[in-house]
């Protein structure tokens, strides 16, 4: 029996654990503490109907479900979850909010959880494009590489020519793209700066 309600770390990291473990088996149905598994979903965020994919795992295994148990346990886990100071942190994290927070805060708790969720969308996708740059750079520095391969034991000045006309091509191209990714990402890291300035002005 889950005795206290965990802090906001601890109850990101069950989130994660919840998520990953929608289902139930048949021993898990047989065994279960309803409260407790009401509480554990009520402190990862999830939705109502998280109860109805229990019921019918359970009734395939032949296992009653105390939904009265359930609801009382999630009620207790939506308390500690649906907490202002948690929804940023949720957004910053990835993990979605799926309304479960009582109508007098949601409104506020979904603007506070969008506005960590923006930073990390524009987080990762600043990682994306540094990624994409550095394969780019190595396919250039292998572009240089792979003509001197291909000019070694060529002795005919116009296939020599025709050598290099194709791979300056192709480094132009690279470079090309390079240069719209360093401009996406000036962008993009812009972008973020002013989130994580929304973010951080939060009150």
């Amino acid at each position: 029996m889950i005795k206290t309600l965990p802090g906001f770390p601890a109850l990101l990291l069950l989130s994660a654990l919840i998520s990953g473990c929608q289902t139930m088996t048949p021993d898990e149905c047989k065994y279960a503490n309803w409260k407790d598994i009401g509480l554990r979903d009520g402190l990862a965020g999830q939705p109502i109907s998280q109860l109805g994919d229990r019921v019918n795992d359970c009734t395939k295994a032949g296992a009653q479900v105390d939904t009265a148990q359930y609801q009382a346990g999630r009620e207790q886990g939506l308390h500690s979850y649906c907490r202002l100071e948690n929804a940023a942190p949720l957004g910053l994290s990835g993990k979605s909010y799926a309304g479960v927070c009582p109508a007098r805060i949601d409104v506020e708790f979904r603007y506070r959880h969008q506005a960590g969720h923006a930073v990390y969308e524009l987080r990762n996708k600043v990682s994306d494009l540094d990624s994409r740059s550095d394969r780019l750079q190595r396919r250039l520095r292998d572009t240089d590489k792979d003509e001197e391969k291909q000019l070694k034991g060529i002795d005919k000045d116009d296939e020599r020519k025709r050598i290099r006309k194709d791979f300056d091509e192709r480094r132009r191209n690279l470079r090309n793209e390079l240069a719209d990714i360093d401009r996406t990402t000036r962008r993009t890291r812009d972008d973020l700066r002013a989130a994580e300035y929304s973010l951080n002005n939060l009150r």
